[in-house]
């Protein structure tokens, strides 16, 4: 072969099913095993040389024995070595044998002795030879590689041939759950990704059997049968991308081998009744084991062949097989040829080569007569066989035709020139000798450049005399040319020594133009000729652009998740412009030698005759560029990319990723506020940064900005001082770090010349210079500057020192126009007044310059001229010559709504402005923009950064109202999301001086829109240190990014953070590790929350809606940003100058605006999951679609539907905060309903209603709902929410949903007249309780005072409320197999009414159930919740599914044929029972055994033997939460509830607070109670007079530090004194059983009943001195009934509203979203309904 290529690995696995002595009768051997298994690593000999191992297991030995061995070896013969070493090993322990009598009375070693304690003896043996990709080798990179365990179970031991494109993702998935890898090798990888799954069957299995009362001795034999290998592989594989065969051997007997979907990697197995064997090639068992080539299978693409300790084998279907791609380069190269198809196809190729080398001759002027042909040794001699035999066909040919015209014209009358033909074809023949031979064994391919030409010289010779010198043309036939160094410096030289005319070389497959990414070398683009030759072309022909876009598409799909299914290889366009044969001709130039004399030519086979040659091997990725998986597209746009940037690392694993990342540049950015964040979070987009540094930072450093988040690069927050003027510890970390940018953000650093410190020490920097920051340091030079150049802007005169305070009074009273006042220094954008009046002017210029109101900034004024128009502003960037512009954007300075109040540094911005547009930007750039930076350039202060222009749209035209040296703020917010260009790029080439004025680009037809949210008391005094919640929801909304200012980390948060390094940062963004730390408030501005939409009203919806998701104690911002209304002069849009204060609908508490931006989030959802038949009707934005039913191929179809609702388990999602599996059990519970009719369901509807719409609770529920269609087969068609204030408990919500789905007519079911006694019950297994009991078990775990976040008694490896959460199994795509099949005649989701109920629905009359509990465990939850809290059986198989989510129906004969089926959807199908005859009044579902096999006396619980390795334990979300403390009299009883409900409600996470004092009157009620029950230790206030002791209320309150105090029912609010209701004020809510707030406890039910009210219900209110302005925050109302006594009557108002009214009631005024009404004429004007009585 021309040039070595690293060869793929080769494995082999033996498992023996016969007893040891068996094999020592028939074979005469203890060691069949071992010898079997040393000749199939003999004969995988050609697949690896630099290191072999073999691993065995040895099943059933005694604890104390060891049952695995594995010994490696790299040795220069390594299998030679490796054996000799076991052999020896095996041979010294052998001897010890004891003897027994063997055949014929001879003694023996004892069989079963040597098969116990000798090693390599055992039943199962994994062997594995290595061929090294690079020149590092060791044994610790040979195969198997084991994971050990004390437990049997969790051995594991695998060897491979194998490479995966996503090690990177598989890196980040192992530290998401908890790992910490040893190494970032695939290798390990896959060893820790399957072992992690092995644990957790463990683990499930353990938990299952020690629930039900086994030992653990006992539990792990159980462990041992019934382990699902085949589950573990599904779950471990799910996310692999890339070409595999995978053996494992598991220590307690089990064995797998795994195949790839693509069935890239070949593996061929054998079994017989002594045996199983697999290896990598068919041939190798045929000669090993001498059996037909018919009995070698190949293990199907994306199977397993799983072998169970008992020997017991079964093909299970692991992955979805994808489109068959056999690797073609193995079958060309690796694969041995003596398997008879090989050989056939090898000859084949050959044969097809001869056209294309006749061609050439021909073109040459050469006869095949002059031709010798020869092949380069040693893989390619059997395709040059075919080559030959081809050419002598070719001869025989060109006989039979001369012979035929001569026949025709009879061979008198032949012409001497036919004669001379005849003459020479029958003389002729093909000439064939072995002009070539290897001389050395010599692998180049691993060796260093510096070494390789010098060994490659010598790797070949030549036979002498076998081509005659200066007459023969030499046909050099090699099977592969991929680098052309072993052809160049060695083959060609050494050929051309013997003085041919010609050489053709012929290479057997085509040109190899891409990385192999699947284990063959051939990882790195450059080395390949092929490309090589492209690129020189392209370069030659002026095609050189082609190249650097490429490599801008391949950086960018670099981006793109594998997931997604959209990543295109770009390389492709690389080869585009050319032929093959162009490709080829410079492929012969480059190989060419510099002293070769003959003629090269290359001739390659094309791409659709290597199909012809080898139909069933279609994978041709490396010459087409057409891979079969997502990963390998992926992995040859990071080799393009790496080769771009002259890196030497391969191209894919974690390595890779990293060194890619290594290889980019690092970049600080200056600064602490909103700006710098978004400058920050856009340039880690850029394929070209490595980090982003920020500093001095904020809280908000590091964590995500956006919901749509594509950082490639981490952001850091380094800790040094940012201090003028020497900025010693910026530059000094900056050569530490190497940085290679520095992006300032604030003005003060640039005024203070931290650019110009930066350039001294060759730092490039984005910024100007101090010199050139005057522009805006200093507001006279500016106006002086743009007075010199002639640049618009208005008249102004300047003033200085309070000796000009006369002049500059005199200038306001005498100036025709209104003035605007400046002060000319820095002022952090509050140093511009804009008065009302020329009063107010003067006043403002006594406070500068009389005052010192801006200190040093006021010292020098500037009185301008007002001038009238819509303010823009523009922000440009530019080297100091050219200038590229980025989109205008309009900002609101002032505080409050409609532009009243002080002028602040920015409430918010939005971009694109509509105030200008194209024709009026390019008046800009060059009436404005130009002219400055000329300006600034020629007057020797060239300006190099961002030019903030502050305009005003005159009509006149543009004029400046100022200019600003750096990005403005929140502009830069507003302008940097709509960038559609590598912002680190453009501002480098600023740097450099090398801008190109095209180098910005926009997002097409996008807007984006800020809102600040500030401290409230800005720009004046303000608090801080305010927790920041609601973050992450923000972040929910579609195109929001949030941006933080005024932020810093919690202590314990910040402390850690300041060890945290790039590295480390850069491996948490690589393995996609979530940062989640206490964020406070530490500013003014604290937040600008951004959001991105097709326009601005669209943008602003969705930035609002962000920001009403977000809270923090004192917050504000402006409602009215981007708000336009019409103008009246020209009926065009205009900004609004007046808030809106009359009603809306918002103001009744349901936000439009999160509907839509919801409804947004969800679409790819629904998209995702579009199935056949059905379309999303895009103008219904997500709410309908459409189904078309002729495309779904039935013939009479028939629509079935079912709806449903997921029921009280939601209370249960909303205390854990877990809602995607509450989507899932929705869309499970109607396709199941389904598919047990025999429908096969065909597009889901749901809808989601809350009080308070969240969008992460939303989009979560819908990710639930989307991810179940998937696994059922069915598109979601349409998901709706709705906003429901006062419908729920304030944290409640409520989803539904229906399915409809699709059968043929007359196949529904159940099939009740084809049903009979003897048919056979079958049972599919639930997860758990699926959905239904949980009513019934909320309220038993409530009253027993268990926490669901604590690890459950049954379960430790989970929580409480984790395990009950499990979702619900979907069994549809099972079921409509079994439908169409018409082996299913009933089939019944166990759902409401439990096991019993469910199933009698599906019966008819006459037929009974008779089902047995031993058939099945009843699975730990069940086994527990019957012990816990003692409930009996019947009502446990009334109530819950006890293990059994659905029950099929079949005929006894059909039975073997269903099991298979369902097995085969991954089903673990039990035969619980039969069908029989029912009598009348019989039970019509019968379990028997049930008491006995499933209730047990004693503690149900489980204690793991092992560390946990899957802990679901979640702690509470860390947000900070008000102290409530409740007082109430105690006396009543229905006050406890009252309690209860409050601390229901505070078990919900994001319920914003929590109980934390209980006072009473009375020391032994049922309020008391309920604290205790609660963990709270109540206080008894009763004082000496029976009156409260209002010194022990006052020092509770004090002791627990409560914020918020709840005055139950029971309490008169006179009791409390008017002094203690003042302090408490607004910090007080009192809950009255009455719709009038005086009415206290039974009184006011008696109260209703004696007024004959039709309502009545219950208020809860803020208590203030003076009853009749007490504030109502919450009601809600109860019908009275006839029959009512007080005490009835009572008891309803606290179950039905105050348990509903108060929990709202609280989170209204702690979230602050709570606004008083406070007129009866308001509600009748906003046309608020009547409250509607409760049904």
């Amino acid at each position: 072969m021309g040039d070595d290529i690293g060869h793929e690995c080769g494995f082999a696995m033996v498992r023996l099913l016969k007893p040891p002595q068996y094999y020592l009768d028939k074979y005469g051997t203890h060691f069949f095993g071992l010898n079997r298994m040393y000749m199939l690593m003999e004969k995988q000999r050609h697949r690896g040389q630099d290191g072999a191992g073999v691993a065995s297991v040895t099943l059933d030995v005694p604890p104390g024995s060891q049952y695995i061995h594995c010994e490696k070896s790299i040795a220069s013969d390594s299998i030679k070595d490796l054996f000799g070493r076991v052999q020896l090993k095996a041979a010294e322990k052998a001897g010890k044998a004891p003897k027994i009598e063997g055949k014929n009375g001879v003694s023996i070693a004892d069989p079963n002795w040597v098969r116990e304690h000798v090693p390599f003896c055992g039943e199962a043996y994994l062997g594995h030879v290595r061929y090294g990709t690079d020149s590092e080798n060791s044994i610790d990179k040979c195969h198997p590689v084991t994971r050990e365990s004390n437990w049997l179970t969790r051995n594991l031991v695998l060897a491979a041939n194998f490479n995966i494109t996503n090690n990177e993702d598989l890196f980040a998935s192992l530290v998401q759950l908890g790992q910490h890898p040893r190494q970032l090798s695939d290798t390990v990888m896959l060893l820790e990704k399957v072992g992690h799954f092995v644990d957790k069957e463990n683990n499930d299995l353990f938990v299952k059997y020690s629930a039900s009362g086994h030992d653990p001795q006992t539990s792990f034999s159980l462990i041992a049968e019934n382990m699902n290998v085949a589950r573990i592989l599904r779950r471990a594989a799910a996310d692999w991308d890339g070409g595999y065969a995978i053996a494992g051997l598991l220590g307690h007997g089990d064995a797998f081998v795994l195949r790839d979907p693509s069935g890239i990697r070949p593996a061929f197995f054998f079994a017989d009744e002594e045996l199983i064997a697999v290896a990598s090639e068919a041939p190798l068992i045929q000669s090993v084991f001498g059996v037909k080539e018919e009995t070698v299978h190949p293990i199907p693409p994306g199977q397993a062949l799983v072998i169970r300790r008992s020997g017991a084998w079964t093909l299970e279907r692991i992955l979805e097989p994808l489109p068959f791609k056999q690797c073609s380069f193995e079958r060309i190269y690796f694969s041995r040829g003596n398997d008879a198809r090989i050989y056939r196809e090898r000859e084949h190729m050959g044969r097809l080569l001869l056209r294309p080398l006749i061609k050439v001759l021909d073109e040459l002027g050469v006869t095949l007569q002059e031709t010798v042909l020869s092949f380069i040794p040693n893989t390619s001699e059997l395709a040059f066989n075919g080559l030959a035999k081809e050419a002598q066909a070719y001869l025989d040919g060109e006989r039979d035709k001369l012979f035929k015209e001569l026949s025709v014209s009879g061979a008198g009358a032949a012409s001497e020139e036919q004669m001379k033909k005849f003459d020479q074809i029958m003389s002729a023949k093909v000439r064939v000798e072995k002009v070539i031979h290897k001389d050395a064994k010599v692998r180049t391919f691993i060796q260093e450049a510096s070494s390789r030409e010098h060994l490659t010289l010598h790797a070949y010779d030549v036979h002498y005399g076998t081509i005659r010198r200066g007459l023969d043309s030499v046909v050099a036939f090699d099977d592969s040319i991929v680098r052309g160094n072993t052809l160049r410096n060695a083959i060609l030289r050494t050929v051309d020594r013997l003085g041919p005319t010609n050489i053709i070389v012929i290479s057997s497959c085509p040109q190899i133009r891409y990385p192999d990414v699947y284990g063959i070398d051939m990882a790195k683009l450059g080395d390949l000729a092929a490309f090589r030759a492209a690129i020189a072309l392209l370069r030659e022909r002026g095609m050189g652009h082609v190249i650097e876009e490429v490599y801008r598409a391949c950086k960018a799909e670099l981006k793109v998740n594998i997931k997604s299914g959209k990543i295109r290889n770009h390389v492709q366009r690389i080869y585009a412009p050319f032929t093959p044969e162009e490709i080829g001709e410079r492929i012969g130039q480059d190989v060419r030698p510099d002293d070769c004399n003959a003629n090269i030519r290359i001739v390659y086979q094309t791409v659709e005759d290597l199909h012809r040659a080898l139909p069933e091997h279609e994978g041709d990725w490396y010459f087409t560029g057409d891979y079969p998986t997502q990963g390998g597209a992926k992995v040859c746009c990071r080799a393009f990319a790496l080769w771009m940037e002259g890196s030497s690392a391969r191209c894919y694993g974690v390595d890779s990723a990293l060194s890619l990342a290594r290889f980019r540049q690092p970049v600080l950015v200056l600064g602490s506020g909103g700006r710098e964040h978004a400058i920050a979070c856009t340039l880690t987009k850029s394929l070209e940064v490595s980090t982003v540094f920020v500093a001095p930072g904020n809280g908000g450093i590091g964590a995500p900005s956006g919901s749509d988040e594509d950082s490639l690069a981490p952001i850091v927050q380094p800790q040094i001082e940012v201090k003028a003027p020497g900025f010693e510890e910026v530059v000094a970390f900056c050569k530490k770090e190497g940085i290679r940018l520095v992006v300032v953000g604030p003005e003060q650093l640039l005024a203070d010349g931290v650019a110009d410190v930066l350039r001294k020490n060759d730092i490039n920097v984005f910024g100007p210079s101090q010199a050139a920051s005057e522009i805006e340091a200093s507001k006279a030079y500016a106006k002086e500057f743009m007075k010199r150049h002639k640049i618009p802007t208005a008249e102004c005169q300047i003033f200085k020192g309070k000796e000009s305070l006369d002049a500059a009074l005199r200038f306001i009273d005498e100036a025709p126009f209104d003035v605007v006042v400046k002060a000319s220094g820095l002022a952090a954008g509050k140093g511009v007044i804009v008065p009302e009046s020329r009063e107010e002017a003067k006043k403002a210029v006594r406070d500068f310059l009389e005052n010192g109101a801006m200190g040093a900034a006021g010292e020098e004024l500037v009185l301008e001229r007002l001038l009238v128009g819509a303010e823009c502003s523009v922000l440009a960037l530019t080297d100091g010559e050219r200038v590229a512009v980025l989109p205008p954007a309009q900002d609101h300075k002032r505080i409050f709504d409609g532009d009243q109040g002080p002028n602040t540094g920015g409430m918010g911005a939005f971009a694109p402005t509509p105030t200008v547009n194209d024709e009026m930007l390019e008046r800009i750039k060059t009436t404005i923009l130009k002219p400055t930076i000329d300006g600034m350039r020629a007057e020797g202060r060239p300006f190099v950064g961002c030019l903030f222009a502050g305009l005003m749209i005159t009509e006149d035209g543009p004029m400046v109202i100022e200019f600003n040296c750096r990005f403005g703020d929140p502009e830069t917010q507003a302008v940097l999301p709509l960038l559609d260009c590598d912002l680190y790029e453009v501002l480098n080439t600023c740097a450099k001086g090398q801008l190109s004025e095209e180098a910005v680009k926009i997002l097409p037809n996008a807007s984006a829109v800020s809102v600040v949210m500030a401290s409230e008391g800005y720009p004046g005094k303000y608090e801080t240190g305010h927790m920041i919640s609601g973050l992450e929801r923000a972040r929910c909304v579609p195109g929001v990014s949030v941006f933080h200012a005024g932020t810093r980390l919690g202590a314990a948060a910040e402390g850690a953070s300041r060890g945290t390094t790039a590295e480390a940062e850069l491996k948490r963004l690589i393995r996609k590790v979530a940062r989640t730390e206490t964020i406070l408030t530490s500013g003014g501005r604290v937040l600008t929350v951004t959001a991105m939409g097709r326009g601005l009203a669209e943008a602003r919806e969705r930035a609002y809606v962000a920001v009403r998701s977000i809270h923090f104690e004192k917050a504000f911002y402006r409602k009215d940003i981007a708000t336009f209304r019409q103008s009246a002069s020209d009926g065009g849009l205009a900004l609004a100058t007046k808030p809106n204060l009359g009603p809306s609908y918002l103001g009744a508490g349901v936000d439009i605006s999160m509907e839509a931006a919801i409804s947004a989030r969800v679409q790819p959802l629904i998209q995702s999951t579009l199935c056949q038949g059905c379309v999303e009707d895009m103008n219904t934005n997500g709410l309908a679609g459409l189904c078309d039913l002729p495309t779904l191929g039935f013939k009479e179809p028939v629509l079935v539907s079912s709806t449903n609702i997921v029921g009280t388990k939601l209370k249960l999602a909303m205390i854990m905060e877990h809602f995607q599996p509450v989507g899932v059990d929705l869309v499970a519970l109607c396709v199941n309903d389904i598919a047990a009719r025999g429908g096969m369901p065909l597009f889901v509807m749901a809808n989601f209603a809350a009080p308070k719409l969240d969008a992460q609770q939303a989009y979560s529920v819908n990710d639930g709902i989307a991810s179940a269609c998937k696994e059922a087969g069915c598109t979601l068609l349409g998901s709706k929410t709705a906003e429901m204030p006062g419908v729920f408990n304030p944290a409640g919500f409520d989803i539904s949903g229906f399915v409809v789905g699709i059968m043929e007519r007359g196949t529904a079911l159940p099939r009740a007249e084809s049903m009979k006694p003897g048919d056979v019950v079958i049972g599919l297994p639930s997860s758990g309780l699926h959905s239904n009991g949980f009513s019934l078990l909320r309220k038993l775990a409530d009253a027993a005072a268990i926490k669901y976040r604590e690890a459950a008694a049954f379960d430790p490896t989970r929580s409480f409320g984790d395990a009950l959460l499990t979702p619900s199994r979907i069994y549809s795509k099972a079921l409509v197999a079994l439908a169409k099949s018409g082996k299913m005649k009933a089939a019944a989701p166990i759902t409401s009414g439990g096991l019993l109920r469910s199933l009698s629905n599906a019966l008819p009359q006459h037929l009974k159930a008779s089902l047995k509990a031993e058939k099945w465990e009843l699975p730990a939850v069940f086994r527990w919740i019957a012990w816990k809290f003692e409930i009996e059986v019947s009502e446990m198989l009334a109530t819950f599914n006890c293990g059994v989510g659905m029950a099929v129906v079949v005929a006894v004969e059909d039975v073997d044929e269903v099991l298979k089926t369902l097995r085969s959807f991954e089903e673990e199908p039990i035969v619980a029972g039969a069908l029989e005859e029912r009598r009348s009044g019989e039970d019509v579902v019968v379990i028997h055994g049930a008491e006995s096999c499933w209730l047990t006396p004693q503690e149900v619980g489980v204690s793991m033997p092992y560390p946990s390795v899957l802990s679901g334990l979640r702690d509470k979300q860390h947000t900070r939460r008000s102290r409530i403390s409740v007082l109430g009299d105690g006396s009543l009883a229905a006050t406890a509830r009252t309690l209860r409900s409050l601390m229901n409600a505070s078990e919900v996470a994001r319920f914003p607070a929590e109980v934390v004092s209980v006072m009473s009157l009375v020391a032994k009620s049922t309020l008391v109670d309920q604290a205790k029950e609660a963990g709270i230790a109540p206080l008894v206030v009763l004082g000496p007079g029976g009156g409260i002791d209002m010194a022990a209320v006052e020092a509770e309150l004090a002791r627990c530090e409560a914020e918020l105090l709840v005055v139950l029912n029971d309490i008169e609010t006179s009791a409390l004194g008017d002094d203690f209701i003042g302090r408490w004020e607004g910090k007080m809510l009192l809950c009255r059983s009455s719709l009038i707030r005086q009415v206290v406890g039974l009184s006011a039910a008696t109260a209703a009943l004696e007024q004959g009210v039709c309502v009545t219900g219950c208020t809860v209110y803020q208590q203030t001195p003076g009853e009749s302005r007490s504030p109502i925050v919450s009601q809600e109302t109860t019908r009275v009934l006839a029959d009512d006594t007080p005490e009835v009557l009572y008891e309803r108002i606290a179950a039905e509203c105050e348990t509903k009214a108060l929990p709202e009631a609280v989170e209204l005024i702690v979230s602050g979203r709570w606004r008083p009404r406070t007129a009866k004429a308001t509600a009748v004007a906003n046309g608020y309904p009547p409250a509607q009585p409760t049904a």
